[in-house]
């Protein structure tokens, strides 16, 4: 059985953006996803410009900004429209040198595909398993098909298989909050373009931002609700609206009309779940990538952005080193830190936005309406400012 080179199971975005970098770095690479086919499912990403630092190595920026919107500007309100902060991100922009850019899922997907072009990724293939055989790895998939590969990266999210076969014992740990996230193209833009807003209500955050026009020419907005909720909580049927609406009614507009502008169907429930820190990320030809081996919250807005990282480092590391088990464990040891550290961050700055406690909130927001802009932006910045391809420090 020829071998395959790389051989990717997922082909979300870390994943194909690990085949795209690989392939650039003369790498032999086949990704394996388990969906039958890629449809327009998922909400808004919201890509930094570590990520779009990332997608310039590629040469890919200009695409990927083509397929969304940037922005400039973070603000932060009270639930009841009253400004905590305004956050200059295009400062951040300018010292990266890249945008930040807000786009469908999808969308990306699409841009990443046709880079890659035609036979990398073969779709029905759900992963059941894998063993090192002599100097490669060999992986089993339900339909009974084997592939031989150099070797394997468990690019496959959050339930990933291959993590499970690696480290049996590790569960994703629930966050004690759920998300409902919604797309809906609208006739006038409702906040500022090249703004993002962010509300913050007892217990709850809202969020808004722009995605670009629809082919209609009409504004495509995006927007999302975190709040405390059972794990595995579910809506009543046709109640996703309702259900969100439940959280904010009374808030600022225009947060009450985009809800009820975005049709039931549009509306996507999730439970924010995350991975505490591995101890490693695998052995022998084996690693992993994106949320499979660090799944975050999703509060600074990182978990795509690190697993473009991800891929980035991965295909420099064996594009330098012969000796592949050697690559993979340098790949790891350069993105275990900081992967962690931003996961760190993301917890901690979750910590502050969903109080409940009336004098808590009080002094949060007195707090944030009194700090400069730029403490309030510190956290971004160490996670957006950071060299990735060049710096060993998180």
């Amino acid at each position: 059985m020829p071998s395959r080179g790389v051989v990717i199971i997922g082909g979300g975005i870390g994943g194909l953006c690990a085949a795209i970098a690989l392939r650039q770095a003369g790498l032999e690479v086949s990704v394996y996803e388990r969906a039958e086919a890629y449809r327009p499912v998922g909400a808004g990403l919201s890509l930094w410009s570590n990520a779009m630092r990332a997608f310039a190595a590629l040469g890919l920026a200009g695409k990927v900004a083509g397929a969304g919107a940037s922005w400039r500007e973070m603000v932060i309100h009270r639930w009841d429209g009253q400004v905590l902060s305004r956050l200059a991100v295009d400062v951040l922009c300018r010292e990266v040198g890249q945008p930040t850019v807000g786009l469908l899922r999808s969308e990306l997907q699409q841009v990443l595909l046709r880079e890659l072009g035609p036979d990398v990724v073969h779709l029905g293939a759900a992963c059941t398993g894998f063993h090192v055989e002599g100097e490669g790895v060999r992986v089993t998939f339900a339909d009974g098909r084997q592939v031989l590969g150099d070797c394997l990266v468990g690019a496959d999210g959050l339930h990933s298989v291959v993590r499970q076969r690696l480290f049996s014992e590790v569960r994703p740990r629930y966050s004690g909050r759920t998300s409902w996230r919604g797309v809906v193209d609208v006739a006038s833009e409702l906040i500022p373009e090249g703004s993002q807003f962010e509300l913050y209500g007892p217990g709850a955050r809202f969020g808004i931002c722009h995605l670009g026009r629809s082919p209609e020419g009409t504004w495509r907005m995006y927007w999302f609700l975190l709040a405390p909720a059972p794990e595995g909580g579910q809506d009543a049927p046709g109640g996703h609206q309702e259900a969100v609406l439940g959280h904010v009614r009374g808030w600022m507009e225009p947060v009450e009309a985009l809800v009820r502008a975005t049709p039931e169907s549009a509306i996507l429930r999730t439970d924010i779940h995350y991975l505490a820190p591995l101890p490693r990320w695998g052995e022998g030809p084996v690693t992993l990538l994106g949320d499979s081996a660090h799944a975050m919250v999703t509060d600074m807005g990182q978990g795509a952005c690190q697993a473009i990282e991800d891929a980035l480092v991965l295909a420099k590391l064996l594009r330098e080193e012969p000796d592949r088990i050697r690559a993979l464990r340098g790949y790891e040891a350069r993105r275990r830190p900081r992967t962690a550290h931003i996961a760190e961050l993301s917890l901690r700055s979750g910590s502050i936005r969903y109080l409940r406690s009336p004098v808590a909130r009080w002094g949060r927001d007195l707090l944030m309406r009194a700090l400069p802009p730029s403490v309030v932006l510190h956290p971004l910045r160490l996670a957006v400012g950071y060299d990735f391809l060049g710096s060993k420090e998180p």
